[in-house]
């Protein structure tokens, strides 16, 4: 059975469950998917049925994992902060290895840093093929490299989300949520400098005052200043929330009607989405996911930093229920179509099997 090797840094517990998928999917088509990373979650709630160790960020300990794994492609998926992918993906280069770079193809939260964007140019031509988030990154890629692109739009595996017989009104009653429309926030709050901007609607909802209206936020990352703020009357804050087979936090999501996430959307988008949840987020330094977000048909994207405009979108879905509905039926119907798990993997095995078919010609024009 041939190998790949996906060589990542901290390992998402989200990101467990789409290994798991790819695992299974690969190995129809005669490949071991192989994971290693310097990190697991340690919330991870998921079980692992691929084969994951986690090795030290030493580039000797790399060089001898890959010798005894002898994979036949390799994917890096990396920052370039992280010291390591430079001696990795110059030896492997040395080892003739097809190595594949798993990429947004720029840094997006710092679109002004150019050498952030020259270091990225160089490293694109050091890879034998790209995977990016989405088709909308390719203008990060320089005309010469684009034939090795292949794009896997970024998702999570909805296969793993439960069914929810509960209706919303149980569900409020066993998290004691008082609220009869409710919008939810869920994310790692303080990843990126807070770029999640949490604070924007704990803001808004200290000036919301509508009867029956509430937040609920779910989360990691929320500081002093932001609990603190937060409005007693309308907004209650539950925490981190796993379980492995995800029924809490499906559950809150059933129970809402409305998502948002001012800032960074993230693959939180996916999943307010995959419960008929229009989303409403602010324009700025947004990651691939947004373009799920069609402005006006599954969602809002208000001007960046325009808190009385994300008040008034806000408002604006909770007290129109038709219109409401209208977006929640788009946003499941979007996300299901252009977001699966299997489009995903493909993206991976369409670079991998271009990777293959290159080495297939090249042998051949040697005999």
């Amino acid at each position: 059975m041939k190998k790949v090797l996906l060589i990542s840094n901290k390992l998402m517990h989200y990101r467990v469950s789409v290994y798991n998928y790819f695992h299974s999917r690969f190995r129809e088509f005669g490949w071991e998917f192989i994971v290693r990373s310097n990190q697991l979650q340690k919330e991870n709630p998921y079980p692992l049925k691929f084969d994951f160790k986690e090795v030290e960020f030493k580039f000797n300990k790399y060089r001898k994992e890959i010798e005894g794994i002898t994979p036949d492609v390799v994917i890096i998926f990396l920052h370039l902060k992280d010291t390591i992918i430079w001696p990795l993906i110059f030896w492997l280069r040395f080892k003739q290895i097809p190595i594949v770079f798993w990429t947004k193809g720029a840094n997006l939260d710092k679109p002004n840093d150019r050498l952030s964007h020259l270091l990225y140019k160089y490293i694109h031509n050091k890879f034998d093929g790209i995977i990016l988030y989405s088709k909308h990154e390719i203008k990060y890629i320089k005309e010469i490299n684009r034939q090795k692109v292949s794009v896997a739009n970024n998702t999570i595996n909805f296969a793993d989300f439960p069914d929810i017989k509960e209706s919303k009104k149980e569900i409020k009653k066993d998290f004691r949520i008082p609220f009869d429309k409710v919008v939810l926030s869920v994310g790692r709050m303080g990843a990126g400098g807070q770029r999640k901007k949490i604070q924007h609607l704990i803001e808004i909802f200290n000036d919301i005052d509508t009867k029956g209206v509430g937040l609920v936020i779910v989360g990691s990352g929320m500081n002093d200043d932001q609990m603190k703020m937060m409005n007693e009357k309308n907004t209650i804050y539950l925490g981190e929330i796993y379980d492995s087979e995800n029924i809490q936090i499906s559950k809150i999501f059933k129970m809402a009607d409305i998502f948002s996430i001012p800032g960074h959307v993230g693959l939180g988008l996916n999943q307010a989405f995959y419960w008929s949840l229009p989303v409403i987020t602010e324009d700025g330094l947004q990651p691939p996911e947004i373009n799920y977000l069609i402005d006006g048909r599954n969602g809002f994207i208000v001007n960046g930093n325009d808190m009385n405009e994300l008040k008034e979108k806000i408002l604006y879905l909770l007290n129109n229920d038709e219109k409401r509905l209208e977006f929640a039926r788009n946003a499941r119907k979007d996300i299901l179509e252009n977001a699966s798990i299997d489009n995903m993997f493909l993206g991976f095995k369409n670079c991998i099997d271009s990777l293959q078919n290159k080495r297939i010609n090249l042998r051949k024009s040697f005999h």
